[in-house]
Parts: structure tokens; C-alpha cells; sequence
């Protein structure tokens, strides 16, 4: 570890806990930016359907489902994020530009999910693997350096620091492995990133048995 004085130290604490509630309200936007793209009520058109606005959700059931994964993997990148922090005590200039390029990345993610939601071209599906992928593998290289630079939790273990990285590779490598599906087409690719983590767990425990 980079011997440092207590006063560096309590300056790269205090970085940290502002980048974390950075990231908690970015990610925060994020979500409530999604709820804008639910089915629009607001002209009462609902009213004259049968079951209301449940029969306006069904009628844009595709759209809904789009929407979930879009959440779903967004929560996704969130808790990633947490898990690569948790464990950090200290952020530099350095961390922080990773931790952030991180989240630039995921807005992009946003923009290629929200621009087409019905999924009508190969450009928006592979865009959105490669962003969440890129994310994650950003995610990596920000531990990896926070962990060589000492900032790591001093309690943990090589092994327990080592299961860290290691837990946190599931993400980035789903994404990557969806880019492929991307060109078969939307409906394999929205099921990939459903059933993909699945058989991921399953070769984990496996190994781990071995």
C-alpha cells in the first residue's frame, strides 16, 4: 500500500461518499426516466376500454416487456457498481474518471434502449450489449486499480478481494455473450439476457463442485 498521510486519506474517504450518492442519484434519473416511456394515459382514452389502463398495458405489451428488461438491467449495473465500491474505502482522480466513465457508458446504454424500444434494428440491440459490457469491464478495471492502489478494505482477505473480481465478471461477460444474439434477432435476444446468467450459475456450481 502507498503510504499516505491520514489527512490524503480522509479527503479520498470523503471523495468516495460523494461519488456514491452521485451514482445513486444518476442512477436514480435513470429510472424514473423510464417511467416516461410507459403507455400515455393522459387523454382518458383508457376509460373506454374494457379492462382500463390494464387493457392499455396489454395493448402495448410488447413495449412493457422492452421496458422491464430495460429496468431489469439497469438495476443490474446499479448493484455491479455497489459491488465494486462496497468493498472500496478510498477514491483518487484516477478511480473516480473510471467510476464515472462507468455510468457514461450506461447512459448510453439508456439512449440506445430508449430510442428504439421495439427493437427494430440490430444497431440498437448490439448497442445496448456492448455498452452494458463495456460498463462492466470499466466496473473491473476500477477495483483492479483501487484494489493495487491500497484502497481497498484493509480487512479483506487476498481470497475475499479475489471474490470480489470474480463475482463481478458475470455482468460484463452476459453482455458480451448477447452481442451475438443481437444478429439473430430481438425476441432470442431479450431471452438471452434471461437465460444466459441461468446456465452461467449452473457452470459456477459445477466448477465449484469440481
Amino acid at each position: 500500500m502507498h503510504h499516505v498521510d491520514t489527512g490524503t486519506i480522509a479527503v479520498r474517504h470523503r471523495r468516495l461518499q460523494r461519488l456514491e450518492n452521485f451514482i445513486d442519484v444518476a442512477y436514480a434519473l435513470l429510472f424514473v426516466n423510464f417511467v416516461l416511456y410507459l403507455p400515455s394515459g393522459e387523454d382518458m382514452a383508457w376509460t373506454k376500454l374494457e379492462f382500463g389502463l390494464l387493457s392499455l398495458l396489454l395493448e402495448h405489451s410488447e413495449e412493457v416487456f422492452r421496458l422491464f428488461i430495460a429496468v431489469g438491467l439497469t438495476l443490474v449495473q446499479w448493484n455491479l457498481t455497489h459491488k465494486l465500491l462496497g468493498p472500496v474505502e478510498q477514491s483518487n482522480n484516477a478511480h473516480t474518471a473510471l467510476v464515472l466513465l462507468q455510468q457514461v457508458v450506461v447512459c448510453f446504454y439508456l439512449y440506445f434502449a430508449i430510442s428504439d424500444p421495439k427493437l427494430v434494428s440490430i444497431s440498437s440491440t448490439a448497442g445496448q450489449s456492448i455498452c452494458l459490457a463495456l460498463s462492466g469491464f470499466i466496473g473491473l478495471a476500477g477495483w483492479q486499480y483501487a484494489r493495487k492502489r491500497g484502497f481497498a478494505n484493509a480487512s479483506l482477505t487476498r481470497k475475499e478481494k479475489d471474490n470480489v473480481f470474480k463475482t463481478a465478471t458475470t455482468e460484463p461477460i452476459v453482455a458480451l455473450l448477447t452481442i451475438g444474439l443481437a444478429f439473430i434477432g430481438p425476441v432470442v435476444w431479450s431471452m438471452g439476457w434471461l437465460v444466459i446468467p441461468l446456465i452461467l450459475v449452473v457452470i459456477h456450481k459445477k466448477i465449484g463442485k469440481k
